[in-house]
């Protein structure tokens, strides 16, 4: 069968609070951080759905998109300015994370869908850098986050002539370097711990990246100053599998996609395709 998918954005906004009633103050300030005050702390969600089904021959849609509207946006108005943790019933034994949240979702989704119409994936942004994506897949969630650094270098290739290194990396190829605010996506997946909510708690995904890039490229001229660039081109193409061999030292068996963005117009990607709408 022949898939043909399509996406549609929601908001809403809400509230909640991050709190393990078993823990003390101490180890809930340590998990969770600011996320555990009793008042919550709130968002602006972004929520994509993307749905999948057979384009129908008639209409040349796989499903109206105002019925999209309809029925996900019923579900949708439940969520909005509420207070997760009190006014829905989700969430009395669970805890309100991005993670929870998609497959939540998910969940109520799924039975409007008319027949031959299915979802693919939830993922829903609680800040403009952190995400959480469903698929469906049991407890099994993927997280994200959105991490900036700042790096110079000169793409130049020993096994080419200089004249040819300037034919091929044009500009790129000044002998004095130039740089970017290189941004970098980095998702993990995993089950969804069934206490916390969370696949990776956010402070040690940021502890890992961050320790990683400030001591490995933060500021420094890639091409004369990270040594797995003394035999290969500082490309974004091995940038990023550098990056990627970096951390999966740290979480090789939850890292699932990197992303890296170079300027507004070039990206890059190892491990699944991130599929950005």
């Amino acid at each position: 069968m022949s898939f043909g998918y399509i996406t549609r954005r929601f908001r809403f906004c809400a509230s909640h609070r991050y709190w393990v009633s078993d823990w003390s103050e101490e180890r809930n300030q340590a998990v969770f951080g600011s996320r555990i005050s009793k008042y919550g702390h709130g968002h602006n969600y972004t929520m994509d759905v993307t749905l999948k089904g057979e384009v129908n021959p008639v209409t040349g849609m796989v499903i109206n998109l105002s019925e999209v509207k309809q029925i996900i946006g019923t579900v949708v108005n439940r969520f909005d300015h509420a207070f997760l943790n009190v006014d829905l019933p989700y969430f009395s034994k669970m805890q309100p994370t991005a993670e929870n949240l998609s497959r939540i979702f998910w969940r109520l989704i799924e039975p409007g869908l008319p027949a031959g119409v299915f979802l693919h994936r939830v993922r829903l942004y609680t800040t403009e850098s952190v995400f959480a994506e469903y698929f469906g897949d049991g407890a099994e969630a993927v997280f994200s986050k959105r991490f900036v650094f700042s790096a110079t270098h000169r793409l130049h290739s020993d096994g080419l002539t200089d004249e040819k290194n300037r034919e091929v990396y044009g500009k790129c190829n000044n002998e004095h370097g130039h740089g970017h605010n290189y941004e970098v996506i980095v998702s993990v997946k995993k089950p969804i711990d069934a206490v916390t909510g969370m696949t990776l708690p956010l402070k040690e995904l940021e502890r890992i990246v961050r320790d990683f890039l400030k001591t490995e490229l933060q500021g420094k001229r890639l091409d004369m100053e990270v040594a797995y660039f003394r035999d290969k081109p500082a490309t974004s193409e091995n940038l990023i599998h550098f990056i990627r061999q970096g951390l999966e030292e740290k979480i090789s068996a939850f890292l699932y996609r990197i992303k890296l963005k170079e300027t507004n117009n070039n990206f890059f990607e190892t491990g699944e395709l991130f599929d950005e709408q």
